[in-house]
């Protein structure tokens, strides 16, 4: 094994979040559609359609917390993002060092897997970057050596501001 290394299988008999789409729910000429997000909206998953947004957005947080989604974005017309609701399970994806390994891991706040470990913060800062934009967390945390976080990196919709009312959403 060598000195940096992203760990490839699960440590502790843990496994890594699913890899899925973000949701979205859009209205569409049928009504308002709970879908997988993807950049050709054509190659997306429909999940349900309903007659109000409301029932649509019912639907969408049961599917992101059942089948483990990362978010959902609640569009207010075809170009425009109103919000995002983020999956708790994938708020915080976090690059911290391990006394016990003594490595710098990264792994989700809340979850026990091990998406990479490295002697060096800036290679597990990498691992930690390649995790967060696979999966879709909303924001990744650089710890030091003490604990507290150095370093905030959000996710593209957050940091593009795609909710902002005067961005314009560019599939």
């Amino acid at each position: 094994m060598s000195e940096n290394h992203s760990v490839a299988t699960p440590v502790g008999g843990a496994s890594p979040p699913p890899r899925k789409q973000p949701l979205e729910v859009i209205e569409i000429e049928q009504g308002y559609v709970c879908r997988e997000f993807r950049r050709n909206p054509e190659q997306a998953a429909v999940f349900s359609v309903h007659d109000r947004r409301m029932e649509a957005m019912a639907a969408a947080s049961d599917r992101l917390e059942a089948d483990r989604h990362p978010c959902t974005l609640r569009w207010d017309s075809e170009s425009s993002v109103g919000d995002i609701y983020w999956n708790d399970l994938f708020s915080t994806l976090r690059v911290t060092y391990s006394p016990l390994l003594k490595k710098w891991v990264v792994v989700p706040e809340d979850e026990r897997y091990v998406f990479g470990s490295a002697s060096a913060v800036q290679q597990a800062y990498e691992y930690g970057k390649q995790a967060q934009e696979g999966f879709n967390f909303k924001n990744l945390e650089v710890h030091g050596r003490d604990g507290t976080v150095e370093k905030t990196v959000d996710h593209p919709f957050i940091s593009n501001s795609i909710t902002d009312p005067n961005v314009k959403f560019n599939r």
